[in-house]
């Protein structure tokens, strides 16, 4: 009798589950859940970067950007959000937003049509309450854009196994190139899933049984989209080859297992949890995933999808860290951020279709309390951090103690960036004694920062200048010992965003 009570309350569970207004609440919660944490204005250097190449014409951000070490599309996106709603940092975090928010949905447009209305709910619950959501939805960077364009052409190429319709085709190559010129792990993952097909393409039988298409109208459509993708990448070609350059010359990533190897296994489950919290939350979700897999198996089901995947998500993942190893460091947590929906579509299968014994439905649903739990957690910490009344003071600081004909001077660019992006109108000087006079590499910032090359840029100067240092007071303690200051008033303030920690000195020369 208790199991038929317990069998019946099951059914009305995934009753509701399945209805579609369930389906459209749950995207709805979780899209307020996204955006509590991203109604501030404190910004971090890449977030500072951003702002200020988009304050920049298109050509001169396609320009400048071909100096960086990634692609331009997202940048030029932005560019046309912020001419349409104004330029603000509201706005662009928004737009990241707005990425997260269609990542949700599609699992109420697409994964819901493709694999059945409980997959579809619970892709849309791993993508919108997962740690890395609510963190990452609401940085101005290209992140969210370009797993939203990886999953879309990985959508379409699985429907293009099911039926090769044209339309198909085009939006497979629309969302690749799309992916490719957003970021390079994008071009990357293209590039798996482009092979992944091409080779189900030729070694499938499963792929002609129930269609009137041959391999030979496959591979002739194949090879068309293909064409489509490089002459669609061919204008960018140069410069990808130029900043591969740049990176083999200097790049700021190290290699090391914790960064390199153990934190990009964790990414989709790390937001602003300690490193001890996500590896236990990591191996938790690995384990159930590993566990529902060997049940999955033995009871016969389908796994070609998960497989598939799984496949993309960790070719990406090996074949970057064997890259790290034999040639250079280019692995780092947040990138493997683009085959975030690879990654959940399995848990989401896993959640709500691999679950034919009593045992597996009851540890399905403690995973499902864990990750609503985690989630929530973490985005009380998300929230409490980007809107701790300590953010944001060294800017107020700065404001409070500026007057015209003041100038404001850092050495430490990441410091000095972070608060100038939010005073354009300043007298902002970068203090970089270069023997080279390359000022190229700050000219996103340019104008209205001034690079000085010269040590001796203080001498005919007389008047305030305000200091924004490093933790060890480097600057002030150089200029000091080479001019008579006076101190007017030094304070330091640490930020809760990004843990960051600024020191300010205001002097008379």
């Amino acid at each position: 009798m208790k199991k038929e009570k317990f069998e019946k309350i099951l059914n009305k569970i995934e009753q509701i589950v399945e209805a579609k207004w369930f389906h459209i609440a749950l995207i709805i919660i979780g899209i307020i859940f996204i955006m509590l944490g991203a109604f501030h204005t404190t910004v971090w250097f890449d977030e500072a970067y951003t702002i200020g190449l988009i304050r920049h014409d298109y050509a001169d951000i396609i320009r400048i950007d071909s100096g960086d070490v990634h692609p331009v599309l997202y940048y030029l996106l932005l560019k046309t959000v912020t001419l349409i709603f104004g330029e603000n940092i509201l706005v662009c975090r928004l737009f990241s937003v707005l990425a997260g928010v269609l990542m949700g949905i599609i699992g109420y447009t697409h994964i819901r049509k493709d694999f059945g209305a409980k997959i579809g709910v619970a892709f849309s619950f791993l993508t919108l309450f997962l740690p890395f959501m609510p963190l990452y939805a609401i940085e101005i960077r290209m992140y969210t854009w370009v797993m939203l364009f990886a999953t879309l052409a990985g959508i379409y190429a699985y429907r293009i196994c099911k039926n090769s319709k044209v339309i198909n085709w085009v939006l497979f190559a629309i969302f690749s190139l799309c992916a490719a010129h957003t970021h390079y792990y994008g071009l990357a993952t293209m590039g798996i899933v482009n092979a992944m097909l091409f080779f189900y393409i030729i070694f499938s039988k499963k792929l002609y049984e129930n269609q009137d298409k041959t391999k030979k109208s496959y591979l002739i459509r194949f090879g068309i989209t293909a064409i489509v993708q490089i002459v669609g990448y061919i204008p960018w070609l140069y410069v990808f080859l130029k900043q591969i350059k740049l990176v083999n010359s200097y790049y700021w990533i190290e290699f090391s297992l914790g960064e390199s190897i153990l934190a990009p296994l964790a990414t989709q489950f790390y937001g602003r949890l300690s490193y001890v919290f996500t590896g236990v939350f990591t191996l938790i979700m690995y384990a159930y995933l590993i566990y529902q897999l060997i049940c999955a198996k033995k009871q016969k089901e389908k796994l070609g999808v998960v497989w598939a995947c799984l496949l993309v998500h960790f070719i990406l993942f090996i074949s970057m860290v064997i890259i790290s190893v034999l040639i250079k460091p280019i692995i780092y947590f947040r990138y493997m951020l683009v085959t975030t929906g690879f990654f959940i579509l399995p848990y989401a299968i896993c959640l709500a279709k691999f679950n034919k014994t009593k045992h597996q439905k009851i540890i399905s649903t403690i995973i499902i309390l864990i990750i609503l739990g985690v989630g929530i957690y973490n985005n009380v910490e998300v929230v409490i951090n980007n809107y701790n009344s300590i953010n944001g003071q060294e800017v107020k600081y700065i404001e409070d103690n500026y007057e015209d004909g003041d100038i404001i001077v850092y050495q430490d660019y990441f410091k000095g960036i972070d608060i100038g992006i939010h005073l354009p109108e300043y007298n902002w000087y970068y203090y970089h004694i270069d023997p080279n006079h390359d000022a190229s590499g700050f000219e996103t910032f340019c104008p209205p920062l001034k690079v000085t090359f010269d040590e001796d840029f203080f001498d005919d100067y007389t008047g305030k200048i305000i200091i924004v240092d490093n933790e060890g007071w480097d600057l002030y303690k150089e200029l000091e010992g080479k001019y008579e200051l006076k101190e007017i008033k030094r304070d330091t303030f640490k930020n809760t965003y990004k843990d960051r920690t600024y020191n300010i000195v205001v002097v008379e020369k």
